[in-house]
């Protein structure tokens, strides 16, 4: 009828109601998902990092001393021991002990042989130091290679946390 009332009523069906509801429980969904993995792989960085940056330390430490040293005293499978340049240094003590790089240099100081300071993390346990005295037997270069392998302390259990690394290095006395 023309210029009637049109008393029809609008609104939202049900239909319309469940396809709303499933478009944003899907969002909801992708969303919740993104965010999990967003969370998941920060906590993986984080373990790599600080197993990356504590053996990446230690290395640069013991290479370091190794090349200011003036010589190498005496290698063991997990030892280092330099006699350095200076006296109130040497010995300097490189050693793995209970998961720890420890380095103690002199009988005084702030890190003496007998009381050595721990180079890594208290979050990071170093598995592996395996020690090569690679100087040749005329006594031309002193050298050694060594292997340092550790991993993240996960003391929560998750998957996402667990992260290991290795690190080759060798370095060469320079101060003959």
């Amino acid at each position: 009828m023309p210029g009637g009332n049109n008393n029809m009523k609008k609104g939202v069906t049900i239909v319309e109601m469940i396809v709303y509801v499933a478009i944003l429980s899907l969002i909801a969904t992708a969303f919740v998902t993104m965010s999990i993995n967003m969370l998941s792989l920060k906590s993986k960085t984080v373990s790599q990092q600080e197993i990356g940056s504590n053996l990446r330390f230690i290395s640069q430490k013991i290479n370091y001393e190794i090349r200011n040293a003036k010589a190498i005293s005496a290698t063991t499978a997990t030892s280092i021991t330099l006699t350095t340049v200076d006296g109130s240094r040497s010995p300097t003590v490189f050693d793995l002990s209970g998961g720890d790089i420890r380095m103690g240099f002199g009988s005084g100081g702030f890190c003496p042989t007998t009381s050595p300071c721990v180079l890594n993390s208290s979050m990071v346990n170093i598995s592996t130091f395996s020690v090569i005295d690679m100087s040749d037997a005329g006594g031309n270069t002193e050298n050694v290679k060594y292997v340092l392998t550790g991993n993240y302390i996960n003391n929560t259990g998750r998957a996402d946390f667990a992260a290991n690394g290795s690190i080759n290095s060798s370095a060469e006395i320079r101060s003959r």
